[in-house]
């Protein structure tokens, strides 16, 4: 299947390759489709709270390392400014990209409530497939986790409106224009392995959604994810590195950069810090992944077949 879309492109994009370098192309593809996690079910993290195993991505909804709920509040919840904006205003506008389990805007929910009672929280949110049997998060968040899962699709409830989008987010995600988000958490499974979610056509929608003054909040820290956001405006920041070696990223319209020396000095001459692109909203996963290592490997041979990092990963969700 791999090679079989590799030689597409190549057709496509009318270009030859070395057998060195197709080699080494469908190694580095395949070792990032490689699951970072086998089996599948539930798993307890290190906090306690429990998590399931995606079988088809081969990833955990979330950190195994840090803990679910401690994943969520301060990889999301904190970073994303929602609770402080909460204490003076009057609704809340939160575009989930990734259901998953529902724990974050479970955890969300709570926090909001718990600094302003009367805050109005409205949620658009998308998932491709919701897990089976999916465990209810422990009390505070248990009440607000259980009326997520209760409301499928949709529900305006106690000061609460929900709606989720099944299927393809990509087909759906015009349905969220002008819809004005406080907080985006972009919470798909990992970029070198849900690649779709992560490109720069679909990262361009989302900005239609966002506020000027929101906060777009990821686990993530890939190059091209960062790339991207900034082609189309966002200022970059670190978010906090819970249970992994590096943190994730804080993106807004209305901030600067405040990144290291060396990540930005990545960002700007790496070859694998370029977008992954989706022009139709509607390519195969597994050939935007080809398509983008290839146009990495031909920059590379451009700057005169430097051999720079190939991207980290670490267990479960989380990909640098």
């Amino acid at each position: 299947m791999l090679e079989e879309i590799f030689d597409k492109c190549i057709s496509k994009m009318s270009i030859s390759l070395s057998q060195k370098s197709k080699e080494s192309v469908l190694k580095e593809i395949s070792a990032w489709l490689k699951p970072s996690i086998k089996g599948e079910g539930p798993v307890i993290t290190k906090d306690g709270s429990i998590t399931l195993v995606n079988p088809q991505y081969g990833e955990a909804y979330h950190s195994l390392t840090a803990g679910a709920i401690s994943e969520c509040l301060m990889k999301f919840v904190e970073p994303s400014r929602i609770v402080q904006k909460a204490q003076s205003k009057k609704k809340i506008r939160i575009l989930d990209i990734g259901f998953g389990l529902g724990y974050n805007l479970a955890v969300a929910i709570e926090r909001i409530r718990s600094v302003n009672s009367r805050t109005e929280i409205e949620i658009l949110s998308f998932e491709k497939l919701l897990s089976e049997n999916i465990p209810l998060l422990p009390e505070p968040y248990k009440r607000y986790h259980k009326l997520l899962l209760d409301g499928f699709p949709e529900f305006c409830k106690d000061g609460i409106s929900f709606k989720l989008l099944l299927g393809d987010a990509r087909q759906k995600v015009g349905e969220c224009r002008g819809f004005d988000a406080d907080a985006v958490f972009h919470d798909a499974f990992s970029p070198y392995r849900n690649p779709e979610l992560w490109t720069y056509e679909f990262l361009k929608e989302i900005k239609e959604a966002i506020a000027t003054d929101g906060f777009w909040v990821s686990y993530t820290s890939s190059l091209p994810v960062r790339k991207a956001l900034k082609l189309l405006g966002f200022g970059l920041n670190d978010s906090p590195n819970v249970g992994r070696k590096r943190g994730g990223t804080l993106a807004s319209l209305t901030i600067k950069d405040d990144l290291n020396f060396e990540d930005i000095r990545k960002i700007n001459s790496s070859p694998y810090a370029i977008p992954f692109r989706d022009e139709t909203l509607n390519t195969e996963p597994l050939e935007i992944l080809v398509n983008y290592r290839l146009w990495v490997e031909l920059i590379k041979v451009a700057q005169g077949g430097i051999e720079p990092p190939t991207p980290r990963f670490s267990a479960g969700c989380s990909t640098n």
